[in-house]
């Protein structure tokens, strides 16, 4: 069972139409008014310097606000695509993975990609329910939390368990917690704690391995079995 939970960045959008909305009126507002002065005020009064100044000085204001504009919308679309790529939450056949990216840093002259992944063994976990405002998830249990470089977090699934790309996130790097808030980014909060509580119920129902008792195979046992009566009739 496999259950894959993609970041919600609708509201990143709607932040930047608020902003830009509210910037491009301010703008608007105040190039109307200088507009209005220069035509009701200054026109045919022969002062040629202000007459000048009043529609550059409105210029000037309309440029700024479509700066202001478009550059929360050029920071929605970047944080859009980078929560859509790593932001999410994996729930595997044995653990789960919530992912949170954490913005873009240089690091010894050269561009990072930094999150942070926490991995949920479900023989650890104890709950998951939202938060009384539904704003977070609040995991409980033996939780590893990764905060570094994108690049060094990659990891496969084999039988259901995980297998770091670099194994020496095992031992060391993780800082271990036992409450864990996560922001409910993945839609209603409570679709993702019954996917979690869910597989930690299928996750119990699995057969537990058994002690393995060697036993000889049928053609060692024939083969002994036609020695000594081969050793039988030789005597």
């Amino acid at each position: 069972m496999r259950s894959y939970f993609h970041c919600v960045t609708s509201r990143f959008g709607r932040r930047a139409v608020r902003i830009a909305v509210l910037a491009g009126s301010f703008a608007a507002e105040a190039a109307v008014i200088l507009f209005m002065l220069f035509w009701f005020g200054l026109i045919g009064t022969g002062s040629h310097s202000v007459v000048w100044q009043l529609p550059a000085a409105a210029a000037a204001v309309i440029a700024a606000g479509l700066a202001v504009c478009v550059l929360p919308v050029l920071t929605a679309e970047r944080r859009i695509r980078m929560h859509s790529r790593y932001t999410y939450a994996d729930i595997q056949l044995k653990f789960a993975v919530l992912s949170r990216y954490d913005g873009i840093y240089n690091i010894d002259g050269e561009r990072a990609v930094w999150r942070v992944l926490y991995y949920i063994p479900f023989a650890e976990l104890e709950s998951a329910e939202p938060s009384r405002n539904g704003k977070k998830i609040v995991i409980t249990g033996r939780i590893r939390e990764y905060a570094m470089d994108s690049d060094y977090l990659g990891y496969h699934v084999r039988n259901g368990a995980i297998e770091f790309d670099r194994p020496w996130l095992e031992q060391r790097s993780f800082t271990e917690l036992s409450v864990l808030e996560f922001p409910a980014v993945f839609g209603r909060p409570q679709r993702l704690c019954d996917a979690l509580n869910e597989a930690k119920k299928r996750f119990g129902e699995l057969p537990k391995p058994g002690k393995h008792v060697f036993r000889e195979s049928e053609v060692v046992r024939r083969r002994q079995a036609m020695r000594s009566l081969h050793d039988r009739y030789r005597k």
